[in-house]
């Protein structure tokens, strides 16, 4: 009889890491195995041999299979130690539930007309000499949108496997991996082209999982999806890209809090693959860290199709009542008029709503003006049981103003709703075909389901929330209104003038991407009209913006510039939850000495019936705050390298 520790996949955290079972027979490290666990039968890894331990051990159910490679278990046990947490939630993310029985593989996929790939473009030629010189360090490859990124996609994926390399892309929503797979089908063949996320059957992921698990000995491939695409049992990569790499969807935000970005890094080292961040809009902190450590910026500054019309980009100062259209407050007469010429001429009209853009803020509809704590400089939220203005940052609290102070206009809360904007706009156009795409969305209705109707423009008018900016190629696209350009400045977060400045220069640029329409117009509704955003964004002015950016979080020590971390806990009440997490702040002040911001109330204060206060911990040392982490209270959360504080 031998005896094995084993990593088991637990959702929940549990006294020790790792459990020892016995086995009558050999097995190797690295092995899948199926391990019994209370009532229930639970995936495993095996970690080592160990010798018979004092206390009773339960046999393994079944030893499958799959042995994971050794550049697998090295990023499993890498992923636990860069991001601590509860082991199990961490080996979740390389054993999907599918390999607990066999399941039947699909059929191949039938051959398919392959198609040579289009030339290069002038700009694209030149970047693909560029990143081929600088392998096998990483690169932003910065594209303004319709400057044709994936087509350098394609030919550095071609490359890859005339070399006998698998490639992976990474796409930061479900909903556009089936265009991409169309589009690379067409060009390698559906045989070499996989796709793998959640929305597929077990079937299909199960057949996913094993072409990777296999690809080392196979005919090289490429495999694509979202974040969970990182865990596929990876062998022999030569490429690693991850696209539209500004997407919050890459950051993992509950149980094991991970950066997709820094996971791919970290896959791609370990394979010696090169990897390539794809953006129009690329994130500031990883910008900066990875041009710190002999990363390339590749920029192509101009569209691969020759545009017949400019766009034509319209500020609209919501602050002026003559601009109101009667139907709406967040519908401007500019954008109304327009949209009737859209739907006249046969072409599709896109509206965007800031759904993150919902602070309880107090504003001033005639110039602007918000409240802003004057310790952090962070926009501070309304509290209207206490009429009070409160920082979610440091915990300021100060009485709420009556009045605008700087020219004594009375204040307003507005807060925008996208089901309203659908009932009005239906009003106003009622023979147009409307469909609105959020995160409410029936699966029969979401936007994956639905791009076909998208696509073909049989859908007059479209309203969506952060889903919508994401990396659609709308050919009969000609209005672009965005309602509340300047709404996600106001929340509380150090990333708020990034998120906003990304959001509006991807939804802009779904227009504009030479598709033969008659006129190309974007429509920003703002109470800010002079914010530099706004112009940065029309300008599509990344590298003015980022360097801005940086000035402002170095001045603030936030990211680039300091490790950050976030903890928070939840209680029944407010009282008990202050006390908790009074506590902590207390033990981390006096143990380590790291900078603390607050506690102060959770931006979403309530959630469940249960109450959540946080901390912001700042160290210029990352060991720090993992060190931190070990003495933590089981109850409290946190997160490690947070893309938001919200």
């Amino acid at each position: 009889m031998n005896y094995y520790d084993v990593a088991v996949a637990l959702m929940g955290s549990w006294k020790t890491n790792s459990f020892t079972y016995s086995y009558d027979g050999k097995i190797s490290i690295g092995a899948v195995v199926l391990c019994p666990f209370g009532k229930k039968e639970v995936l495993g890894m095996v970690t080592q041999q160990v010798e018979k331990p004092t206390f009773k051990t339960k046999p393994l159910v079944l030893v499958t299979e799959y042995t994971l490679s050794q550049s697998v278990v090295d990023t499993h046990d890498w992923l636990q130690d860069y991001y601590p947490g509860a082991l199990g939630q961490t080996t979740q993310n390389f054993l999907p539930s599918f390999l607990k029985k066999p399941i039947a593989e699909l059929k191949p996929s039938k051959a398919n007309k392959i198609t040579d790939l289009p030339d290069l473009t002038d700009a694209q030629s030149k970047a693909m000499k560029t990143i081929e010189a600088h392998k096998p360090q990483p690169v932003i490859l910065h594209g303004v949108t319709g400057s044709g990124k994936t087509r350098v996609y394609m030919e550095l994926a071609k490359k890859q496997l005339e070399r006998g390399k698998n490639v992976l892309i990474l796409y930061p929503e479900i909903s556009l991996t089936s265009q991409l797979k169309k589009t690379l089908s067409t060009h390698f063949g559906n045989g070499r082209v996989h796709i793998y996320h959640s929305k597929r059957t077990p079937k299909e992921q199960r057949t996913t999982w094993s072409k990777s698990y296999e690809a080392s000995s196979s005919e090289p491939a490429i495999f694509i999806g979202p974040r969970s695409a990182l865990f596929l049992p990876h062998s022999n990569l030569g490429l690693v890209v991850v696209d539209e790499c500004h997407e919050n969807s890459y950051k993992q935000d509950n149980g094991s809090r991970y950066n997709g970005l820094i996971v791919a890094a970290k896959i791609a080292q370990t394979h010696k693959a090169q990897i390539i961040y794809g953006s129009a809009t690329p994130p500031v902190s990883e910008t900066k860290q990875i041009l710190s450590k002999s990363g390339k910026l590749v920029c192509m500054h101009e569209t691969a199709i020759e545009l017949a019309n400019e766009t034509k980009s319209y500020i609209i100062d919501m602050t002026d009542k003559n601009n109101v259209s009667k139907a709406s407050y967040l519908l401007s007469k500019q954008l109304v008029s327009q949209i009737k010429d859209s739907l006249a001429a046969k072409r599709q009209s896109l509206l965007f709503i800031n759904r993150r853009g919902t602070a309880k803020l107090l504003l001033c509809e005639n110039c602007g003006w918000h409240a802003e704590c004057d310790r952090c400089d962070m926009p501070m939220t309304y509290h209207h049981d206490a009429h009070s203005m409160r920082c979610h940052v440091c915990g300021n609290n100060k009485k709420a103003q009556a009045s605008c102070p700087d020219c004594s206009h009375s204040l307003s809360q507005k807060t925008p709703g996208i089901k309203a904007i659908e009932a009005e706009l239906q009003k106003l156009f009622p023979h147009a075909s409307i469909a609105r795409f959020d995160s409410d969305n029936k699966k029969a209705d979401s936007l994956s389901e639905r791009f076909d109707d998208v696509a073909s423009g049989s859908i007059d008018i479209l309203i969506g929330t952060q889903l919508i900016t994401k990396g659609l190629d709308l050919p009969l696209l000609e209005t672009v209104g965005i309602l509340q350009a300047d709404s996600g400045l106001f929340l509380p977060d150090y990333v708020s003038e990034e998120r906003t400045f990304q959001q509006l220069t991807q939804v802009s640029g779904r227009v504009g991407r030479g598709h033969a329409v008659e006129s190309n117009n974007v429509f920003y509704q703002t109470y800010s009209p002079s914010s530099t955003i706004i112009s940065h964004s029309i300008k599509q002015d990344w590298h003015a913006f980022y360097e801005k950016e940086l000035l402002s979080r170095h001045e603030n020590r936030y990211p680039p510039y300091a490790h950050v971390m976030k903890v928070w806990v939840l209680k029944s009440t407010a009282t008990k939850t202050e006390q908790a997490i009074q506590k902590i702040a207390d033990k981390l002040r006096e143990q380590y000495g790291i900078q603390l911001l607050g506690p102060a109330p959770s931006f979403y204060e309530k959630s469940a019936g249960n109450y959540s206060w946080q901390i912001v911990v700042k160290s210029l040392d990352r060991q720090k705050l993992i060190t931190a982490t070990s003495v933590l209270p089981k109850d409290a959360l946190f997160d490690l390298d947070p893309t938001s504080l919200l």
